[in-house]
């Protein structure tokens, strides 16, 4: 068992939990029920025990967590004997050994989830995609995308193209995915009304609530990391001059810094009196010794380390493409 952190679930006129196509959908005062309850389990689950959950070869133990999913698909999210897994009140798949099999439904969405029993419970908010064939000349909806990224046939295991995007309006910009992450850190920088859309893997998630876990065990009290760049268009990222082949467009990378006073650069975290790359030096290794020791290869992957310029200050880049990569050492 592992310790949860409270959260609220955001649901507005717009961005409502959807229901299966099976099951009878609530009047309105149903649903404001529903809601209601939704919330209030969620602020009152502060310090809550959270069960174990393997999602796609991944141990998650906190709350809320995501799986991003294609319409359709099946998925088994291993867990133990005893814990029921549901939507809406309903069971959300079917048992089978060592967990359950969910069914994902057919329309793209956010559908809330509830694994429980035992001591505890987790919540996890199940994000089904547009799938990738549905970008027609370089556009999903009219917001712009480009062209798929060029992959790698050496690696072509570390190197499959997103399967499906995440829609996101604009009232889902507060939804907690973890803990310490909203949906909004990892949008795309690109001006574009909404909806938008991006790509986005569970391994990148896992990694950066362990390694906030392993900066706040350094004695850094911060809530989450600032944001240089996480999900970036293809169309985008040739736009800014970066590599085709970038983790971002992939959606397992993140630019990031510790931000405690909020000022929006790196964090004087050794304390020398000055902001440079020496702190850059310095969460680039705690990142390099999470990875290390964090006994998950797909959360193994880069660290790069990047100076502060005229537009931003210092920054370190980790993703979790499976392998290690290093780059940018201070000079």
């Amino acid at each position: 068992m592992a310790t949860s952190y409270s959260f609220t679930l955001m649901c507005t006129a717009r961005m409502r939990p959807r229901w299966p196509r099976s099951m009878r959908r609530p009047g309105e005062g149903e649903m404001r029920f529903v809601i209601c309850m939704i919330m209030i389990c969620c602020c009152t689950q502060a310090r809550a025990e959270v069960p174990v959950v393997q999602m796609r070869g991944l141990a998650v133990d906190f709350s809320p967590a995501v799986l991003v999913a294609s319409p359709g698909e099946r998925v088994h999210l291993g867990m133990e004997s005893g814990l029921e897994l549901s939507m809406a009140g309903a069971p959300a798949g079917v048992r089978e050994a060592g967990g359950w099999l969910l069914q994902v439904p057919a329309e793209p969405g956010l559908y809330p989830l509830r694994v429980s029993g035992g001591a505890g419970e987790m919540h996890i908010n199940l994000l089904v995609t547009v799938p990738a064939t549905a970008v027609v000349d370089g556009r999903l909806n009219g917001y712009r995308m480009g062209p798929a990224p060029p992959g790698n046939p050496r690696l072509p295991q570390f190197y499959s193209p997103p399967a499906g995007f995440i829609e996101v309006t604009e009232d889902m910009l507060d939804l907690q995915l973890t803990p310490h992450f909203q949906l909004r850190q990892f949008l795309c920088k690109q001006r574009s009304g909404y909806p938008k859309y991006l790509a986005l893997r569970e391994s990148l998630l896992v990694l950066l609530e362990g390694l906030l876990g392993a900066v706040r065990e350094r004695g850094y009290a911060v809530e989450t990391f600032g944001v240089i760049s996480a999900y970036r268009t293809p169309w985008y990222n040739r736009k800014i001059g970066n590599v085709a082949n970038s983790r971002h467009v992939y959606g397992d990378a993140m630019d990031l810094f510790v931000d405690a006073d909020g000022d929006g650069r790196m964090d004087d975290l050794n304390r020398d009196g000055r902001r440079d790359k020496a702190d850059v030096e310095l969460l680039a290794g705690i990142a390099e010794a999470y990875m290390a020791g964090s006994g998950e290869q797909r959360l193994h992957g880069g660290v790069g380390r990047y100076r502060k310029n005229a537009r931003h200050g210092g920054f370190v880049h980790v993703d979790t493409r499976g392998f290690s990569a290093r780059w940018g050492a201070s000079q």
